[in-house]
């Protein structure tokens, strides 16, 4: 509840003060020097409180939006790598904003910074990165990733948030993409510059794609304790809907696979080389395979 006072100033004149009282926050005040800026004041700080008792529970008042992002990573076994740079933006963003804090207008404000920054983007087959606009679809990748955790946050009935404030939000137009399909000779001219790749996991991670149609980051993180090679299947938990899914392989597949190194300290079928926890970076080989079959566009 809101009270504003007029005191009388030593030097003539007024002063208004706002004292706003609210059951289990500290009390709030402020003064001004017309009744109508201690109004407005009040209006809009009682308009974030009641922003803040939509969107959050009584435990996560005093939880801040990084705490949120955490727990969702220890918890989500199915997350997909490519989320982790974007929900670290997002902690580096608003991590150490309170959760009544991040409300609709607060993360469109942060997309807008994001739309309006630049993106650095490595040239094919190496060269000089340059500086471009993100596109829609990537911004609304971002938006897509922290409802992602709000709506985990909702399904799990941790008592932090009683809405996604990211619903709430609206999301960008993105342009009409296009179909390339490989032609048999491509694939094929592709297929021979995977197998002479310095990187020996380059040919087997084409072939799953080719004659699976899973998506580059599924495949990245596939771990040999979901693979059976015998029974000629991969469980993906990683999915973009988060459901689990089966993977066919047929004989060349599992021959491929057959033959790929595994490391003893990872589990993963494609690990970096400097970090066995982390996937492989394939752009520098896969490009240059590109290069090598002649294949573009």
């Amino acid at each position: 509840m809101a009270t504003i006072t007029r005191r009388p100033l030593t030097h003539g004149g007024y002063a208004y003060r706002v004292q706003i009282r609210r059951k289990g926050h500290p009390t709030l005040s402020k003064s001004f020097e017309t009744r109508r800026d201690a109004s407005e004041w009040a209006r809009e700080h009682d308009r974030e409180a009641k922003l803040a008792e939509a969107f959050t529970d009584a435990r996560g008042r005093n939880k801040m939006l990084a705490d949120l992002i955490d727990r969702y990573m220890r918890e989500y076994n199915g997350r997909d790598m490519a989320r982790l740079p974007r929900l670290a933006w997002w902690k580096k963003k608003l991590g150490d904003t309170r959760l009544p804090k991040v409300t609709p207008d607060v993360i469109a404000d942060a997309l807008d910074d994001l739309r309006a920054g630049y993106a650095k983007h490595g040239r094919r087959g190496g060269g000089k990165a340059t500086r471009r606009r993100r596109s829609e679809a990537t911004i609304n990748r971002y938006h897509a990733v922290l409802s992602a955790v709000y709506q985990y946050a909702l399904k799990r009935r941790w008592g932090w948030v009683k809405r996604n404030p990211c619903r709430e939000v609206g999301r960008g137009q993105e342009r009409t993409g296009r179909r390339r399909w490989l032609d048999d000779r491509e694939r094929e001219r592709l297929l021979t510059a995977c197998r002479k790749s310095e990187w020996p996991g380059l040919y087997p991670l084409v072939l799953l794609a080719l004659s699976t149609g899973a998506r580059r980051g599924e495949l990245l993180a596939l771990r040999w304790r979901n693979v059976d090679l015998k029974a000629g299947r991969a469980v993906l938990h990683n999915s973009k809907n988060g459901e689990p899914r089966v993977l066919p392989l047929v004989k060349p597949v599992r021959d491929a696979l057959g033959k790929l190194p595994r490391r003893i300290d990872s589990d993963l079928l494609f690990p970096a080389l400097t970090d066995p926890e982390k996937p492989f970076g394939i752009y520098k080989v896969w490009w240059a395979a590109l290069q090598a079959a002649d294949v573009s566009d």
